[in-house]
């Protein structure tokens, strides 16, 4: 029987925990899946993904991993990648069969949150898709996250992108919103929940009611701006900073412990200056205490807020891990993505955005918890198991039958969340 490829593509295995955990959901159902199949992924870290999940994998920009060095000239460096360019056009649509399918997996696959320039994930994003196109591959978009996408030729290239799919599905409403505004057609897309809801893992318990001392999880961003490199970015950055100590300070001070961890290796730094800040505080022995210690993969990540009895988070996967846990949590959210979350759980009342919360309201939206927390937590026990049916379904419309056949479902954006 042929072993027709499924090549996964993704920035994983880069540091980002909520991008890995999408990864790892899909190939535990693979791992399930009884057809013969030669998995490959193509991404950031292939080395790092390659050892964790024992697959073979690619680097994303589709040459030979070069080491940098500070040594090497400007235009040597362009030389190496326009031969990498050359290579990879040459090689690449070759590669790909007919009966392939090249699957773009979760996360925020089509935005230019923190991107500088169109040619880096924006076009390799374009060229991967185009490649398995022309070499007769089923492109797929799983349950991805879309938009907005502010620089021009970074639109047209993810666009130009998701044009190519045989499949598209959205982890948010968020997304179809976006394309519809763009004059994109998304009759034929449909709306699942984000993959990270699909992993199998015996799951952590919460804490129990009978616990003495309240602990909190506050899942800290490295945020400065949708461009980060723009020059009010130190503001926005050190406006969050303040209010989050803010926070920290009056938890601390009514004897409320608190739990920081993070989603990215990216946002260590902020783990790093909370904790320093505190250090040097004094409280009474009534006090609470700062609880800091390494997270680095989605386990890492679980076991740590199933320590805690409320998450306030930015990362939307530090989010939905918490309510993969089954722990309320509180959004400060940069994108539409958290609030369209928070509101198929019913939590849309415990949102702010990012760059204008603040502490007075982060104050009310935790103290109101207190009369809330049982029926929220019942409520995203109820919706967690929905989801993990509903992927389930598209897990099997795309393994199965991917192509136009699949959207002939009564409708293509799901009512269910």
């Amino acid at each position: 029987m042929a072993r027709n490829k499924i090549v996964l593509y993704g920035h994983f295995g880069a540091g980002n925990i909520g991008n890995d955990s999408t990864l790892e959901a899909v190939l535990q159902y693979l791992r399930r899946y009884p057809r013969p199949s030669e998995v490959i992924c193509v991404c950031s870290g292939p080395d790092e993904i390659g050892k964790r999940f024992g697959i073979k994998t690619l680097p994303i920009s589709g040459g030979a991993e070069v080491q940098t060095s500070q040594h090497r000239s400007l235009v040597v460096h362009k030389v190496i990648r326009l031969f990498d360019e050359l290579r990879f056009w040459l090689e690449y649509p070759r590669w790909f069969e007919e009966g392939d399918k090249f699957i773009v997996v979760g996360t925020g696959a089509a935005d230019d949150l923190g991107v500088i320039r169109p040619w880096n994930a924006p076009y390799e994003l374009y060229k991967w898709c185009k490649a398995a196109k022309m070499g007769g591959a089923q492109v797929v978009f799983l349950s991805v996250g879309v938009g907005p996408i502010v620089n021009r030729m970074s639109r047209v290239l993810m666009l130009g992108a998701l044009r190519m799919a045989h499949y598209r599905s959205y982890r948010e409403t968020a997304a179809f919103d976006y394309l519809r505004r763009c004059g994109f057609d998304t009759t034929e897309d449909r709306l699942y929940p984000d993959l990270a809801f699909s992993l199998v893992k015996e799951l952590p318990r919460g804490p129990q009611a009978d616990t003495q001392r309240v602990v909190v999880g506050l899942g800290l961003i490295n945020y400065r701006g949708w461009h980060f490199h723009r020059r009010n970015s130190d503001v926005v950055y050190e406006r969050y900073i303040a209010e989050i100590k803010r926070f920290v300070g009056w938890l601390l001070q009514r004897g409320t412990s608190v739990r920081l961890f993070s989603g990215d290796l990216l946002d260590l730094p902020v783990v790093h200056e909370i904790k320093r800040h505190f250090d040097a505080v004094r409280y009474s022995p009534d006090g609470g205490s700062l609880i800091s210690e390494p997270v680095l993969t989605i386990d890492d990540l679980l076991a740590q807020i199933a320590q805690t009895d409320i998450v306030v988070a930015s990362r939307f996967h530090n989010v939905l891990s918490a309510l993969l846990v089954g722990v309320p949590v509180i959004s400060l959210g940069y994108h539409d993505k958290n609030r369209n979350l928070m509101g198929a759980m019913g939590l849309e009342k415990y949102c702010q955005d990012i760059e204008r919360f603040t502490f007075e309201h982060l104050v009310r939206q935790f103290e109101s918890y207190g009369a809330e927390r049982e029926q929220a937590i019942q409520r995203i026990h109820k919706r967690r198991e929905e989801y993990r049916c509903l992927l389930d379904e598209q897990y099997r419309i795309v393994l199965g039958q991917c192509g136009r056949a699949a959207s002939n479902a009564e409708s293509p954006v799901t009512e269910a969340f």
